[in-house]
């Protein structure tokens, strides 16, 4: 097939775990790719690891991402599909795997149907060196755009962006926000369910990626703050959809599901930060006044330790916010 794939990768400070990355790429039955690499300042030898495909493969290209473009994963992919060439994009992380027939069984089912502007497929863990075998996608009890939209709206992840294959007509619309440090390929994917008209997805059921686990993040310098400020820049990129009422409700379990997943987890390391979530939460208008309560309730016993008291009724506080995840 002469179809070109490209495959772009972000990395920073990767060393130790890019080249199993770019080793899978080498194993790939289909022959007709590039793979371009962009560094995001890598302060490691990350570079030199690189180098060593490049010598490998013409294929492999390396890129630093521009001074004049903002730090983050975001840039390097969009600088990435603007040096590109593939009729169809891939987006892996600098951890993520493929399976040898991965890029080979993509390209069949697209080209079988040229009328796919996406294609999904299942994406696993990869938890040390071990491939987990079931799927992390999650679907709706009915296929549609709109159902998997609301999905990514509550943060309810159909699918991780390494499962994904675009059309390249699909991303000469719809590009990552180089302002969001979180939520990234979440924010990609709302723009293109909402934006492209008479989208079309195709569904397989096969896992061919795998996502590499990482729990120590949630908990490293700056990951809360970086949360609260890409909810602020999300809603604002996606105002005029979270007017939709339904769409509102939506972002409410998202707002919720961040209190509870990463604020209440690690309040305690990140203490100024997770005040920002909180009192912007309390402030928004995507809470009833009721909800407000007992965020601020919530809020209140953080701050004052009560949240570690056993018997005092946290469990309790701690479900109410919960059911804000489904309601």
């Amino acid at each position: 097939m002469s179809t070109i794939v490209s495959l772009i990768i972000p990395t920073y400070n990767r060393a130790l775990l890019i080249e199993e990355t770019l080793d899978s790429i080498l194993e790939q039955t289909y022959q007709n790719w590039e793979c371009i690499i962009v560094d995001d300042g890598s302060s490691d030898n990350t570079v030199e690891v690189v180098n060593q495909y490049l010598e490998k493969d013409t294929r492999f290209q390396f890129y630093r991402r521009p001074e004049n473009r903002l730090k983050g994963a975001n840039a390097c992919r969009n600088f990435g599909i603007e040096n590109s060439k593939g009729e169809y994009m891939m987006f892996l992380d600098s951890d993520d795997i493929c399976e040898p027939f991965c890029l080979a069984e993509r390209v069949n089912k697209v080209v079988s149907d040229s009328s796919i502007h996406v294609l999904i497929r299942d994406t696993a863990l990869l938890i040390g060196t071990e491939k987990k075998s079931k799927t992390i996608n999650k679907d709706p009890e009915i296929y549609s755009d709109e159902n998997y939209l609301r999905m990514f709206l509550s943060y309810d992840l159909p699918w991780p962006i390494m499962g994904a294959f675009y059309k390249r007509e699909v991303l000469a619309t719809c590009k990552f926000d180089e302002n969001l440090r979180r939520f990234q390929d979440v924010s990609l994917n709302i723009k293109v369910l909402s934006r492209i008209k008479n989208l079309k997805i195709s569904r397989d059921f096969k896992i061919d990626t795998y996502y590499r686990m990482d729990d120590q993040k949630v908990t490293s310098e700056g990951f809360v703050s970086n949360t609260f400020e890409s909810l602020l820049v999300f809603y604002e990129i996606h105002g005029d959809l979270l007017k939709h009422r339904l769409y509102k409700l939506d972002f409410r379990k998202f707002s919720s599901k961040i209190i509870l997943q990463f604020v209440t987890r690690c309040f305690y390391q990140n203490r100024m930060a997770s005040n920002k979530v909180m009192l912007w939460a309390i402030k928004s208008n995507i809470y009833t006044l009721s909800q407000k309560r007992t965020l601020f309730l919530l809020l209140f016993c953080l701050n004052s330790n009560l949240y570690k008291v056993k018997g005092f009724g946290m469990y309790k506080l701690r479900n109410k916010v919960k059911q804000m995840t489904h309601n």
